[in-house]
């Protein structure tokens, strides 16, 4: 990837996905960021963002930074295509680490880095201090109302009926691994809490569906040696998909501007 602190030198960026959280990016390098060329889309729409609307073999090709808002299901596609032509991906979908192992091999023969923002969670940027000590143990604990599991295949294959939910009920307790096959589209904090910390196998997960809720909130509780780090955050959900957190793309937004700011906290 061009180093962007050569001022005539910008990294030319595409989003795959202009859904909720791939909005937010596109509308945010429409208004512009430095560094940056925004060069094209691709969905299966044609949203009018100012740029052409690609394929994910012409969106590689065209680009040397591909951001990724898609259903998980998708990712391994478009990162054949990225990384198969030595390129970055931005991957919000954490969770297709995990359930698409394959995704990983790619890496190993190719150029190009997948780099996972911070998504709907505070606080990762500690944990990953603490993980070069050591963690001993790491959980996350997500809280939504039933309507943002809608669909998950968990709620699906144990015919829960989230309509008759009247109270805070626990959907799901088990590891990342387990989460991410259980709730593909509402658990990319907790791949991305296990890739910051201790790995998914050893990374637990509790899933909680809660009528009173009024956004999605995600705590951590990761402990070793040295330290105790507890965060909680609470999101309000994206009015056009509950089970997206507006943060989460505001996330690579953030990412995006650090990666070309000569001055950053990291």
């Amino acid at each position: 990837m061009p180093n962007p602190n050569f001022k005539d030198v910008k990294i030319k960026i595409g989003v795959a996905g202009c859904g909720a959280l791939g909005s937010i990016v596109c509308k945010a390098l429409q208004e512009g960021i430095k560094g940056y060329e925004f060069v094209g889309v691709s969905d299966l729409k044609t949203p009018d963002f100012g740029v052409p609307n690609m394929s994910f073999n012409e969106l590689a090709k065209n680009c040397d930074l591909v951001v990724e808002c898609l259903p998980p299901k998708v990712v391994p596609e478009l990162a054949r295509e990225v990384l198969g032509q030595n390129k970055d991906l931005i991957m919000i979908s954490a969770c297709a680490l995990l359930l698409y192992p394959e995704i990983y091999d790619l890496t190993q023969n190719s150029q190009g880095r997948i780099m996972v923002p911070s998504g709907a969670l505070s606080g990762l940027d500690a944990v990953t201090a603490l993980s070069c000590a050591e963690i001993e143990s790491a959980k996350i604990a997500s809280t939504k109302p039933p309507k943002g599991f809608k669909g998950a295949p968990h709620v699906v294959q144990n015919d829960i009926k989230l309509d008759d939910i009247s109270e805070k009920t626990l959907l799901f307790s088990g590891n990342a691994y387990e989460a991410a096959k259980a709730f593909p589209a509402n658990v990319n904090v907790a791949a991305s809490l296990s890739l910051a910390g201790i790995g998914p196998e050893r990374t637990k997960v509790e899933v909680w569906a809660d009528p009173n809720a009024t956004g999605n909130a995600h705590e951590i509780t990761v402990k070793g040696g040295s330290s105790t780090i507890i965060n909680r955050v609470e999101n309000q959900p994206d009015p056009t998909n509950p089970k997206s957190s507006m943060l989460a793309g505001h996330s690579i937004v953030a990412a995006l501007k650090k990666m070309t700011t000569q001055i950053t906290a990291v």
